[in-house]
């Protein structure tokens, strides 16, 4: 339960209860036949509250004193309002105890039981004869079906809330392990091929370490984004610097060379923005070390008032941007490319490739800042 609302639960009955003393005491001064009864059930509803619920007593959130205490502050209810139908404002403290304490479809009964309250103290101005009880009849049973459909609509609500969280986590899982996992095995595969074919035992040994490199950085990777941390390139450092760290890295293992230049003026951004980003950059650059067979690329970042951007440029053989995306397979790269639109989406953001066959490739990201 959110810690507001169980501020709420905490002090709302209380409060409620007090306005409801006030105005009876000022409403029956003077007739104490009435008003002494009243104040001693009232006293008691308080009690049991205090009892029940605010002392932190450890049996209080048992499935059995849960349902002892809806029932009794139901029937506390009741008494309250069959002496004075003011009473039935109770009933809104009532309704939230019974809505955030039962679990559902448990919660149904003490909702209809203060339902049948809340009917009693709307219609306790009602004749006593055939037409009012009728009247009486018919206010409980639309209270019963209105609060009793609003807690299976709530019930609902939290279900579709739940199967989305679970959408949106399985999703970033599929992002994550894409850019941790499935990025590493492929610089690991392309080090240990170059390893075979390496000429001589330093240059075998270069390939077969950056190797290991890449197999224990994409662990570390891999463990982080289960916890849903940051990145490590950007634990304890701006978006530029992390960005210069993972491109001089990526041109020492390729051999191609990277260039990273930053302008605007920096600021600090959300970390869903600066993981966005950088999982945005590292794609782009493994992309080019599988598909592209570049020999040049430049990493540019801007940042403004409104907006920050982020290309990746390469001199390559390009591709056709489209028909890349229409068939996301890992062995054309589509994957990648969906991979990191929805992430700049997630992020508010959005994604650009401009690429033709045999003319290199733009990738840019743009995010508000």
């Amino acid at each position: 339960m959110d810690s507001r609302w169980r501020a709420v639960l905490a002090v709302a009955p209380y409060v409620v209860l007090g306005l409801l003393v006030a105005f009876e005491s000022l409403s029956q001064w003077g007739r104490p036949d009435r008003l002494v009864p009243t104040l001693v059930l009232c006293g008691a509803y308080g009690l049991w509250v205090l009892v029940m619920r605010t002392l932190p007593f450890r049996w209080r959130d048992r499935p059995a004193a849960v349902a002892v205490f809806l029932a009794g502050a139901i029937v506390l209810n009741l008494l309250l309002v069959l002496r004075e139908g003011t009473f039935g404002f109770l009933a809104i403290a009532t309704f939230s105890f019974a809505y955030s304490l039962a679990a559902w479809p448990w919660e149904l009964i003490p909702v209809a039981g203060t339902a049948v309250v809340a009917g009693l103290a709307q219609s306790s101005g009602s004749h006593a004869d055939q037409a009012g009880a009728a009247g009486t009849i018919a206010v409980i049973l639309l209270n019963v079906v209105v609060m009793c459909g609003l807690s299976f609509g709530l019930h609902r609500a939290e279900q579709n809330m739940h199967r989305i969280a679970v959408q949106d986590e399985r999703a970033r899982l599929a992002r994550e392990i894409h850019d941790t996992l499935a990025q590493g095995f492929t610089g690991i595969i392309t080090q240990l091929q170059a390893a075979e074919q390496a000429a001589d035992e330093e240059a075998r040994r270069r390939h077969t370490d950056a190797a290991l490199t890449l197999a224990r950085d994409g662990l570390a990777e891999a463990r982080r984004s289960v916890q849903a941390l940051r990145p490590r390139a950007l634990e304890q450092t701006s978006l530029a610097d992390a960005l210069s760290g993972v491109a001089q890295a990526w041109s020492a293992r390729t051999g191609i060379p990277a260039t990273v230049t930053v302008s605007g003026t920096a600021r600090p951004l959300p970390t869903e923005t600066d993981v966005a980003l950088l999982r945005t950059a590292q794609e782009a650059l493994a992309n080019v070390e599988r598909h592209a067979a570049a020999h040049r690329v430049a990493v540019a970042l801007r940042m403004d008032d409104a907006r920050v951007r982020l290309e990746v440029r390469d001199d390559g053989r390009g591709f056709d941007a489209v028909d890349r995306l229409q068939r996301p397979d890992e062995a054309s790269g589509g994957y990648g490319l969906i991979a990191m639109r929805e992430r700049l989406e997630s992020a508010a953001g959005a994604l650009v490739v401009d690429s033709r066959p045999g003319r290199g490739t733009v990738v840019r990201a743009e995010v508000p800042a």
